[in-house]
């Protein structure tokens, strides 16, 4: 069984090609039933390797079977046909793609759009900007702006919650690659589109060449996170840190071991005491029995 998914007002045809001993017959069925009428298609033939419906409505969904038999038996083959009606309307985006992102340079990047509902098949187009328009984020002026179309052998068709897009995926990203990327999407009824901006992302060190320390462990990774800056250094070479992040370090490193000598300090003071109050308790007592022992 097959299953198709076509719109209406559009023509479909269904195949039922068969191998075997001449002569074949062919006989279409609509929901088990021989009698396939449609008032748009009075003369539809039934009898053919093919079923042509035009003009498709709602009604047509169902479930179509070919039957094609001769003298040494019958074979079958099911399509599942569902009729989607169109809403005739031009696109409209979904509000929160593409969303702004960051990337290390050298690294891959992406940005989706996805379609919420379009009257017709849309057309998806990706633009660079060569700078940030003045009008921005107001109306784009597409007819006398400044962008280049992204080659579309970067697009790639994704399924986001139940809708279509397309991604665009931009590789080994270079400093030419950042700015401001729209995603215009346009049918026969108009037009939507949505921006939004590939950003360089900061590295996890930053430092001065004449202030550096070595790594005890020169193959560790490291990896960078949104919102700190600097570079990242080369596997086998120095880190750099600034005399403010030595500072840090060593504040972070010597606050455990402040703490670490309070409760050794406190835990002394306490056994201290305890060993004397055992002390004077033990000797009170000693001089109690002495007293005790001389009167009787």
């Amino acid at each position: 069984m097959k299953f198709i998914a076509w719109p209406a007002r559009h023509s479909v045809r269904l195949k039922c090609k068969a191998n075997g001993s001449t002569p074949l017959k062919f006989q279409w069925l609509k929901d088990g039933q021989a009698n396939i009428q449609r008032r748009l298609q009075p003369r539809m033939r039934t009898d053919m390797w093919y079923l042509k419906l035009k003009d498709l409505a709602p009604l047509d969904s169902g479930k179509y079977t070919c039957l094609v038999s001769n003298t040494y038996g019958s074979i079958n083959h099911t399509y599942t046909l569902r009729i989607v009606e169109k809403h005739r309307t031009k696109p409209i985006l979904k509000c929160d793609y593409p969303r702004n992102t960051s990337v290390l340079l050298g690294q891959n990047a992406s940005l989706t759009c996805v379609v919420v509902i379009s009257g017709t098949l849309p057309d998806f187009r990706w633009l660079k900007w060569s700078a940030v328009p003045k009008m921005y984020p107001g109306a784009l002026n597409f007819q006398n702006g400044s962008y280049s179309l992204v080659n579309p052998r970067q697009y790639e068709t994704v399924y986001v919650a139940g809708k279509y897009g397309v991604k665009v995926n931009i590789r080994n990203v270079t400093s030419k690659e950042l700015g401001l990327y729209t995603c215009y999407v346009s049918n026969h009824l108009g037009y939507d589109y949505r921006s939004a901006f590939l950003s360089p992302r900061n590295n996890l060190w930053r430092g001065s060449l004449s202030d550096t320390v070595t790594t005890k462990y020169p193959d560790q990774r490291y990896q960078a996170y949104p919102g700190n800056q600097g570079t990242l250094p080369a596997r086998g070479k120095e880190l750099s840190f600034s005399p403010q992040q030595r500072l840090s370090q060593s504040r972070e490193t010597s606050i455990p071991l402040r703490l670490f000598i309070g409760v050794l300090s406190i835990w002394v003071v306490i056994t201290t005491l305890a060993l004397l109050w055992c002390h004077f308790f033990h000797k009170k007592q000693g001089s109690l029995r002495l007293r005790v022992e001389m009167k009787m």
